[in-house]
């Protein structure tokens, strides 16, 4: 029987701590990706829906220096300029109502306490009349609507009364220029009423408290602007041949 010697494997023990550094390089990369798959589940949430800001308000002018102090912007460029802009409606009509220049007997304001108004003495003598009454900054876009109520003295009427309502197409400014046909950037007609001028029927200018409501289009992405009332009468003012004077009451901004 031959006598065999025992073999040595003589392992190399830079080759066994290898070995283990790259099991446990495997086991931390294994355990990383583990963590990664339970923090993606784990933060997997149904998304939340932000509801849109509703930017809608009301203005009822029954103090027309808080209407102002609410961001409304009052600018007068008639020509020759007259004694009075756009005032409080009541107590312009309690100061008018026996000389015939108040509206008539059944005036009231359409809704609350008061109303704001213009007349012929925006502008001195013969006067081109361009008066404006421009609403706050508002975030704007199509479906969105704006009303409001308006009324002249009568009709038929003794004068005809005009006034347009126009959107700032540029920006939030309320600048109109300084000129009685100048428009600033409020170059876009949203409605003209009685643009004709005329004393009677159904496109003159109403003589009750009548609702308008206009449908804001051509705006698809929400924008900052204003919206512009022009109360605009050529050949106006006290000894012009038109213009006595509107109201407007109760104005709505609907944001849809």
């Amino acid at each position: 029987m031959k006598y065999h010697s025992p073999v040595f494997i003589n392992l190399n023990p830079y080759l066994i701590q290898n070995v283990h550094s790259m099991k446990n390089r495997m086991i931390l990369l294994l355990l990383f990706f583990a963590a990664m798959v339970i923090i993606t589940f784990a933060c997997k949430k149904d998304p939340v829906l932000v509801p849109p800001v509703n930017y809608s308000f009301e203005e009822e002018f029954d103090t027309v220096s808080n209407s102002i102090l609410r961001g409304w912007v009052i600018a007068n460029n008639t020509k020759p300029i007259g004694t009075a802009s756009w005032k409080q409606g009541l107590f312009y009509y309690e100061n008018k109502k026996g000389t015939g220049d108040g509206f008539g007997a059944l005036n009231v304001a359409y809704s609350g306490n008061d109303f704001i108004m213009t007349s012929s003495d925006c502008g001195f003598g013969t006067a081109n009349c361009s008066n404006w009454l421009i609403s706050p900054a508002m975030t704007v876009k199509n479906g969105d609507a704006i009303s409001f109520f308006t009324r002249t003295y009568e009709n038929p009427a003794a004068a005809a009364d005009r006034l347009q309502v126009r959107l700032n197409t540029v920006n939030s400014a309320s600048d109109v220029g300084i000129d009685s046909n100048s428009i600033g950037n409020f170059d876009k007609v949203l409605l003209d009423i009685n643009p004709l001028l005329l004393l009677t029927g159904t496109n003159a200018y109403p003589g009750v408290w009548t609702k308008y409501t206009i449908t804001i289009s051509d705006i698809p992405v929400a924008k900052k602007t204003r919206i512009g009332f022009r109360y605009y009468v050529p050949d106006g003012g006290p000894t012009g041949i038109n213009g006595l004077g509107v109201g407007i009451d109760k104005f709505q901004f609907t944001s849809n």
